[in-house]
């Protein structure tokens, strides 16, 4: 009998056993057809001796840290009980060339077990991934400002929502509106819907879906103009991003850092930086996931009322205004501003052409000061007519109504000309 070529992984996986490797060899040529599933076992095997090594080499290691670029990591903990989830339980769904952006960019074999989702390289092996019993949101949404309609996969565990103080990243992944490569033809829908049909009988939570009921922007879509948007443009500091409004959660992606805001870690929400444009929208969250106030901001006020609308709605907005939260005054200022008017109110008093002033003091007869001036038209009108650098008194500076104030010159010409004619007459 021939000898058997060797095989590069069998011979790594059998390294401690030759005999058996030998023996594995001898069946493989007797039986061509099962060099795939050794080939499988091997790779299990290099993969699980491994992850081994990793948690042997202390508590520093056990967490391993996959990096990808300069602030890019990914935790994963007990990566050998992930490996054998995926590499022994049989797949529910095996899609290749699957576009990760977090926490690595890079085209990766998505496969799902019942216990596990993860990523394979080209080398059958297992780069990162999570444990289903751990996920605790997931999010499907179109991706923004994309002629060709694609769809982000963000999916969360604990720690990974980007606002704990000891985070790791979530699983963020893109998929286009076409079939699974390698599907029968029977087979109908898309990737998206297969993937959200495997998932939703074996998460704990359903994946989340944007919907009109739940929220729709108010800008026009200019990428595919028949459609809905169920984003909005923000910044997070300097970077671009946009805010989805979803079923219990708020999502801001899809640049790191990325945010999931569940509803459960919202302390509360509140506007600020408005102008005639723009508003920024800070989210508080709360001690339990890190306390932070993170705003997002040059949001665009046509989407105001139907982000307002949302947070309403879900009672996000409410804690803003709590008691607790506002801001104590001092006794000593308490006093000094007793019976003081409001800046509201006396804007809206000289508005509404109310002088405070004239009907506290001088209109009052029961007054000791009150002084009953029957010139006092005349004396105005002198003094109009005086030198216009004069510095004027303060009833002077507030205007008498709302007219005069906005037609100013016109109703000096009208007394002037009313003032020539008494004087033909005299």
């Amino acid at each position: 009998m021939a000898a058997a070529a060797p095989i590069p992984a069998l011979e790594e996986a059998f390294a401690d056993s030759p005999p058996l490797h030998q023996e594995i060899l001898e069946y493989v040529s007797r039986n061509p057809q099962s060099l795939g599933l050794f080939q499988r076992i091997s790779q299990y095997i290099i993969d699980t001796k491994q992850a081994n090594a990793d948690d042997r080499d202390g508590p520093a290691t056990k967490r391993r840290k996959l990096e990808t670029h300069p602030g890019s990591q990914i935790e994963i903990v007990s990566k050998s009980t992930l490996v054998a989830e995926l590499s022994s339980q049989p797949s529910l769904l095996r899609i290749p060339d699957i576009s990760f952006s977090i926490p690595q960019r890079k085209k990766f074999t998505l496969v799902l077990t019942t216990a596990a989702l993860g990523a394979f390289n080209s080398n059958n092996s297992v780069e990162f991934g999570v444990h289903l019993n751990e996920v605790d949101y997931v999010a499907c949404v179109p991706v923004p400002e994309k002629a060709a309609k694609q769809w982000n996969f963000a999916i969360f565990v604990k720690n990974s929502h980007g606002i704990s103080d000891i985070a790791t990243d979530p699983l963020l992944f893109t998929v286009t509106d076409t079939s699974p490569k390698g599907s029968a033809p029977a087979e109908s829908g898309d990737i998206r819907q297969t993937i959200i049909a495997t998932l939703n009988p074996i998460l704990p939570i359903n994946v989340a879906e944007p919907s009109v009921e739940i929220f729709r922007s108010l800008t026009a879509n200019s990428y595919r103009k028949n459609e809905v948007s169920y984003h909005v443009k923000s910044h997070l500091g300097t970077k671009e991003g946009f805010l989805f409004f979803l079923k219990n959660a708020i999502i801001w992606g899809f640049k790191k850092p990325l945010f999931c805001f569940v509803f459960d870690s919202i302390e509360s929400s509140s506007y600020s930086s408005i102008t005639q444009r723009t508003f920024s929208l800070t989210i508080k969250t709360t001690v339990e996931f890190g306390g932070k106030e993170i705003e997002f901001s040059m949001i665009d006020q046509v989407e105001h009322p139907a982000i307002d609308d949302f947070l309403r709605r879900n009672q996000l907005k409410d804690a803003s205004m709590a008691e607790a939260r506002r801001a104590k005054i001092p006794s000593s200022l308490i006093k000094e501003n007793t019976g003081a008017k409001s800046e509201l109110q006396a804007a809206e008093n000289e508005i509404a052409g109310i002088d405070q002033n004239d009907s506290d003091d001088d209109d009052d007869e029961d007054d000791d000061d009150y002084e009953e001036d029957s010139d006092r038209s005349d004396h105005t009108d002198a003094s109009d007519s005086g030198d216009s650098d004069a510095e004027p008194t303060s009833k002077e500076r507030i205007p008498r109504n709302l007219a005069e104030e906005e037609l100013g010159s016109e109703l000096e010409e009208v007394d002037n000309t009313d003032d020539d004619e008494s004087g033909e007459e005299n």
